[in-house]
């Protein structure tokens, strides 16, 4: 687990053997989310697609898709479904919440877990923002 910890340069996560393998079987996607072709999300979709409640994987504001690239490789070896995704800029967290929603829906998604912290978001539910 202490290797874990360590932190590496950019370059050399880049470099790394782990990392190349990763970006060279799991394609970068980016997916339009809203109706002025404004909003575009950067995701990487691993796993079985006829899972239909994914983990879904949000990096720190400064962060990138790809910074979960060891979870991804692990989890999908496992038979998860795993997509992390990189959120375009939204000025309010109802705006957020409505463009993820909607990519939710493009990807056909029953429902998801977030991260650490389990939420089961059902997008068919009569209030899309309830949290269950």
């Amino acid at each position: 687990m202490q290797h874990l910890l360590k932190s590496k340069p950019i370059d050399e996560i880049s470099l790394s053997s782990e990392y190349v393998r990763f970006r060279s079987t799991i394609p970068q996607k980016k997916i339009v989310a809203d109706e002025h072709a404004k909003k575009v999300w950067t995701i990487y979709d691993a796993g079985p697609k006829n899972i239909t409640c994914p983990l879904i994987c949000l990096p720190p504001v400064s962060g990138t898709a790809d910074c979960f690239f060891r979870q991804i490789t692990a989890l999908t070896a496992r038979g998860y479904r795993v997509i992390s995704l990189q959120y375009p800029v939204y000025w309010t967290m109802k705006e957020w919440i409505t463009g993820f929603l909607k990519l939710i829906d493009i990807l056909g998604l029953n429902k998801v877990s977030i991260g650490r912290v389990v939420y089961q978001l059902n997008c068919s539910s009569s209030n899309p923002f309830s949290f269950k």
